[in-house]
């Protein structure tokens, strides 16, 4: 599993960077938040705000996450799709 570390000990994943990239490629403001049953992004494309959850193929969601129901994206076409209904 590849992933880097943040502040706190936290991990992200290994496709969140693709995600980010392709996000603010299409014009999304993108900002890294994760923390315990955070989400790990917050977007905000075409005036409208996004929560991101990135998890590899095999990611589960911890309790405190899935306590809010925001989208799980595991590929760069996930997260379009979740920000571009």
């Amino acid at each position: 599993m590849s992933y880097r570390r943040v502040a706190g000990g936290g991990k992200r994943d290994a496709a969140e960077p693709a995600i980010v990239a392709m996000l603010r490629a299409h014009g999304a403001l993108v900002w890294h938040i994760g923390g315990a049953g955070n989400p790990d992004l917050l977007v905000r494309y075409r005036g409208v705000w996004t929560p991101l959850e990135v998890k590899t193929g095999t990611g589960r969601r911890t309790r405190l996450q899935s306590e809010i129901p925001w989208p799980v994206v595991r590929s760069v076409d996930d997260a379009l799709r979740a920000v571009a209904p």
